[in-house]
């Protein structure tokens, strides 16, 4: 492992940003949201974990795939560095590696390939994470439910433990390991910072919740389709899609052309199953016209549809749906909701 003394990090990033374009953590209002920074200075450190997901990053919010005109389609070009991500834990980089999945190669089923978007390809392929360890988790974070950590090096290209007075680097994937060997500000670390890693180590696993066995999540949920939890579950949810804007996994979007006068562009934009008109037919038929089906789908699609897609829960506990919920439906209960319940529940009767 390689380290690097804290007065020494404003000299590694100015460093990397003439190789790459860096995102990291940065002020947005009161809290922090993945930006391009152009001085090492505008990284916000006074946060655990930011409260806006870096998937933006790859997957913006508002894209244009194209524009067009009477002459003809073109292409905005990008030319643009690697992409370089600083800062961000692991909840994070292992939803990108999911999102990966669906926007990168993409499959439904083992051995039959689906289309590669060039859009999250051309910024994801060649980029770097630097995952960086959660010394202090927070109260809503349960990570450890899907077999993760606070100190999960799985996904990263370069894991990064803060001690008090250095930065300790560890190469996880190969590019990762290659860009280590560059890196002229570092030094070889030592046992004594080994041992400082274990110690923030046992005591960041201390932090975290008690593990929910979810063993049983997957097989249960297609059992209760037609059982009356939905119902239970969907009545405090108001459908406002802010769980779904803020997750760092949800990648749902509508495609908008916006033009006039013989011009235009076509628009990617996030969007939520959350939202009525999503689902809304043009014949006007909405197969998901109340509130209860939407909560079911979204429900279902993470911790059912895309484990049977690619192995693994659409859910990485960040717990930010649990801070944003303007009605404190925590997923984390529902989860448990689920686990729990009795097949066959009966309805109780109405007074």
């Amino acid at each position: 492992m390689l380290k690097i003394k804290k007065e020494n990090i404003n000299t590694l990033l100015e460093e990397l940003m003439k190789d790459y374009q860096v995102y990291a953590p940065v002020k947005n209002g009161s809290k922090a949201a993945f930006k391009v920074i152009e001085n090492p200075d505008d990284i916000f450190t006074g946060h655990v974990k930011s409260e806006y997901s870096p998937k933006s990053v790859f997957f913006p919010q508002s894209e244009v795939l194209f524009e067009y005109s009477k002459e003809g389609v073109s292409i905005p070009e990008k030319k643009e560095k690697p992409y370089l991500l600083w800062g961000v834990r692991n909840c994070d980089t292992k939803s990108i590696r999911m999102l990966d999945k669906v926007f990168g190669n993409a499959r439904q089923a083992p051995d039959k390939d689906m289309y590669k978007d060039p859009y999250w390809k051309q910024k994801y392929d060649t980029s770097i994470i630097f995952n960086f360890a959660c010394n202090a988790p927070l109260t809503t974070c349960f990570c450890n439910w899907f077999g993760s950590g606070p100190f999960d090096e799985s996904g990263s290209d370069i894991f990064v433990v803060e001690t008090k007075d250095d930065l300790i680097f560890k190469g996880i994937s190969e590019k990762g390991k290659e860009l280590l060997k560059k890196l002229s500000v570092s030094e070889i670390s030592d046992k004594k910072d080994e041992e400082a890693v274990s110690e923030l180590k046992e005591k960041a696993v201390s932090m975290m919740p008690e593990v929910t066995d979810i063993s049983a999540l997957y097989e249960k949920l297609p059992k209760l389709w037609n059982e009356p939890i939905w119902q239970e579950i969907s009545s405090k949810c108001v459908n406002c899609g802010a769980c779904a804007f803020i997750c760092p996994t949800c990648h749902c979007f509508d495609v908008s052309d916006e033009g006039k006068n013989g011009k235009g562009k076509r628009v990617r934009l996030w969007d939520s199953c959350m939202f009525p008109i999503f689902t809304m037919e043009a014949s006007g038929h909405n197969p998901r016209g109340n509130s209860v089906d939407r909560v079911r789908q979204r429900v279902m699609h993470k911790f059912n549809y895309f484990k049977d897609n690619y192995g693994t829960h659409l859910c990485t506990g960040c717990g930010r749906c649990v801070v944003v919920c303007p009605v404190n439906l925590d997923i984390r209960d529902v989860i448990k909701d689920i686990i729990n319940y009795e097949l066959n529940k009966k309805v109780p009767a109405d007074v």
